[in-house]
């Protein structure tokens, strides 16, 4: 857990100043006329946000860490391994339809990843909503066909563990 949330602190630094570094969060806009008012309200307001944000990044960390723990412990106990390395695969595979998902529902959330932008383009300008549901839901039940215990013996499922 303490390194779950000390991973998701450093996580936290490294985006904060590559965001500062990047200059697109906004730091380098001139701060006279209409926006002198906006920067001198918000100004005060900033510290407390940043901290929050950084006890999320903390929080999230942590329990990433104590799940990620748990998982390890029960792998090693019941399936190895192999059932980690499947159920690691099988996460990747669920966060790739989510984002074509995401993509197809809302391309602005991916403005920020300019090495994808080709494949993202390709992707709203020719996908579906559907197709992306539809192939994580084959992904699943082909998951579910794998998993389920063969019709002559009802006591042993193909893989060791629940991936």
């Amino acid at each position: 857990m303490a390194l779950g949330a000390s991973l998701g602190l450093l996580l936290f630094v490294a985006e904060t100043a590559w965001l500062l570094k990047a200059g697109v969060v906004g730091v380098d806009i001139p701060l006279d006329g209409p926006y002198a008012a906006l920067a001198a309200a918000v100004r005060p307001l900033l510290p407390g946000v940043v901290l929050r944000v950084a006890a999320v990044y903390l929080l999230a960390g942590g329990l990433l860490g104590l799940g990620a723990g748990v998982l390890a412990l029960a792998w090693t106990r019941r399936g190895g391994w192999r059932a980690a390395g499947l159920t690691v695969l099988h996460w990747w595979a669920l966060l790739l339809f989510w984002a074509w998902d995401r993509a197809l529902e809302r391309p602005a959330l991916f403005d920020d990843l300019p090495a994808l932008k080709p494949a993202l383009a390709w992707l709203v300008d020719h996908g579906e909503p559907w197709q992306a549901r539809a192939a994580a839901g084959a992904w699943v039940g082909g998951c579910l066909l794998y998993t389920s215990p063969s019709p002559r013996d009802r006591s042993l499922s193909r893989i060791p563990s629940s991936a």
